[in-house]
């Protein structure tokens, strides 16, 4: 697998390594840019990681599911993850009330062979991380009005 940032190429046998080290985790989550730029190496990560543990597997992808079902990706995505958020980010459509999606058009989609129980609820949690520096990182889809009060902060 490969980051777009200069000179920082990650091995995919070793991305693998640290995602089945890393302990307290329980799932991991593929997201954009867009995972299936790489969709060769993420369907090799996503069938090892599926195989060696028992971790949960969550895709964002830009893509519809209908355009997945076209080309042919949909049936190993199916296979190998447990979540998907599927569709374009629209800004118009922007929401800060649904737990997983960003705009209202994205689809959940759970395949026929998920692992994954829980259901996202219609309310939104925005997770704010803090660094020892003061650096502020929001994970999540947080209102107008809390990055606002959080950007003021000095």
């Amino acid at each position: 697998m490969w980051s777009f940032k200069a000179r920082r190429l990650i091995h995919r046998e070793d991305l693998l390594q640290l995602i089945l080290n890393a302990d307290g985790v329980k799932g991991v989550t593929f997201l954009g840019g867009e995972p299936l730029q790489q969709s060769e190496n993420l369907n090799w990560l996503l069938g090892r990681i599926r195989e060696k543990s028992g971790l949960t597997i969550f895709i964002y992808s830009g893509f519809e599911l209908a355009e997945l079902s076209a080309s042919g990706e949909l049936f190993w995505l199916s296979e190998l993850s447990d979540i998907l958020v599927l569709g374009r980010y629209v800004q118009s459509l922007r929401t800060t009330t649904s737990q997983w999606r960003g705009s209202t058009n994205q689809q959940i989609v759970y395949p026929s062979g998920s692992r994954e129980q829980e259901k996202p609820s219609e309310v939104n949690q925005t997770e704010i991380h803090i660094a020892l520096d003061g650096g502020l990182t929001i994970l999540g889809y947080p209102d107008e009005a809390l990055v606002i009060a959080l950007s003021s902060i000095e």
